[in-house]
């Protein structure tokens, strides 16, 4: 390893020691030796490395961030899975920030190189392609948008990833920054870009596949891949199983209904912000009826149904939505907790959770759903994923 990355692990490590150690800032200020950094950077960089052990396991003890580094870093997962999907013998990271999807592109790449317009960033990046190992990488700082910086990149494969305005209410195309279709005209090569996933389909203004991604049953990521990139229109990829729905899969029309049967199924939003419903009913051959698509998409089956994009429960009784009702059913269900899977802002939650859960003191576990005004008790019914 680097001599300086050794010196930049070291003072990291450091100040994390410290701050473990409730030590005041200015203590930890005084004990920071190196210059490769401003001692408030190091700072920052230490207090990131305690909170990304979270998202990035024992690497973020290798790993450096500021605030907006971590903030905006792409997860493991997606990483991994995105440098797979774009694996290619060199490949550009446009925007690269601290450079985390930048080493997953380098696992498969046989060169990289990372461009950032913040000259802090960019030295992160550098130092982090250092402490992986990643030999494969070069990193430039300058705009990506600069015509002198675009006549240097000689790459197969194109990824930008543009910032977002924090204060945007609605994600639109043209804030973007850098704008991609700037980006689409001034690169050549297959363009994929990693966009708000939340923008409106009508705002996205280059063609290519929107692949829409969930990360633990969750919308995380927006890709577009344009050109030969492009697989299919749209798709919907669940991580960590990799399932995978398109618009191009078998299509069935969804079922509209009121019928509790024995089975609730909680759709993936992911699935629904893509469009997919019925070629996720098509793909499963799926009989039964959609019965909710307020803030939760609802389906409702006899059938046992395996797919990443479902979470499977149990019917084990309906009643009137009320919480006296819900609660004389669940002492009778030999409840110990009533879980709310229905709308509440986060000041009602634990006042209408504790009132569904007085007096209860049994050992099982239910979920408390609500389709107009009835309240459906039901029990998990399956590891996600697995039938």
């Amino acid at each position: 390893m680097d001599e300086s990355v050794e010196e930049l692990q070291r003072e990291v490590n450091r100040a994390v020691s410290l701050i473990r150690r409730g030590h005041a800032k200015e203590k930890i200020m005084g004990k920071i030796k190196t210059k490769i950094f401003p001692k408030e950077k190091i700072l920052e960089m230490a207090r990131c490395r305690i909170r990304a052990k979270s998202k990035f396991g024992k690497y973020a003890e290798l790993l450096f961030f500021d605030e907006e580094g971590l903030r905006y870093s792409t997860p493991p997962e997606v990483a991994e899975y995105r440098a797979g999907r774009l694996k290619s013998k060199s490949i550009a990271d446009l925007g690269c920030g601290v450079g985390i999807q930048l080493l997953h592109f380098a696992a498969h790449a046989e060169k990289c190189v990372g461009v950032e317009k913040d000259g802090t960033r960019a030295k992160m990046a550098m130092f982090n392609a250092m402490a992986m190992g990643r030999e494969n990488v070069e990193i430039i700082e300058g705009d990506v948008l600069d015509e002198s910086i675009a006549k240097k990149i000689d790459a197969e494969t194109i990824f930008c990833d543009p910032a977002r305005r924090p204060e945007e209410e609605h994600r639109r195309f043209e804030t973007l920054s850098p704008n991609p279709v700037h980006v689409y005209s001034l690169y050549d090569g297959k363009i994929a870009f990693e966009l708000p996933p939340l923008i409106r389909r009508e705002e996205i203004k280059i063609e290519g596949e929107k692949e829409y991604t969930s990360l633990n049953f969750r919308l995380n990521r927006l890709a577009l891949y344009t050109g030969t990139l492009a697989e299919c229109d749209t798709s919907a990829i669940s991580l960590p199983s990799r399932e995978r729905i398109r618009n191009d899969d078998e299509r069935k029309e969804v079922t509209r209904g009121k019928k509790i049967m024995n089975y609730i199924y909680e759709v993936d939003n992911t699935i629904v912000k893509a469009r997919l419903m019925e070629n996720l009913w098509g793909k499963l051959g799926f009989e039964g009826f959609l019965i909710s698509e307020s803030k939760r998409t609802l389906l409702s089956s006899d059938g046992i149904y395996a797919s990443s994009f479902l979470k499977r429960y149990e019917v084990m009784k309906i009643c009137d939505f009320s919480r006296s009702k819900i609660n004389r059913e669940l002492k009778k269900l030999d409840a110990r907790k009533a879980i709310p899977r229905f709308s509440l802002s986060p000041a009602e939650y634990w006042k209408i959770r504790n009132s569904l859960e007085e007096g209860l003191k049994g050992e099982r576990d239910y979920y408390i759903f609500r389709v107009g005004d009835r309240a459906i008790i039901s029990q998990s019914s399956q590891r996600r994923g697995s039938a």
